[in-house]
């Protein structure tokens, strides 16, 4: 199950984890888009760290 919340734009958001290459879980909040086409994205800061 996965548990998450509706934010004031009534728009679903999770919390995500994410493992970086230097082995750190890094988390991320995302808007859960009801119609995905099997790609993600990041913010380009949460990239470059």
């Amino acid at each position: 199950m996965i548990i998450g919340s509706v934010n004031a734009d009534y728009e679903p958001i999770i919390l995500l984890r994410i493992c970086g290459a230097d082995a750190k879980v890094h988390e991320q909040t995302a808007i859960v888009d009801t119609g995905f086409n099997g790609w993600l994205s990041l913010p380009p800061d949460f990239i470059a760290d």
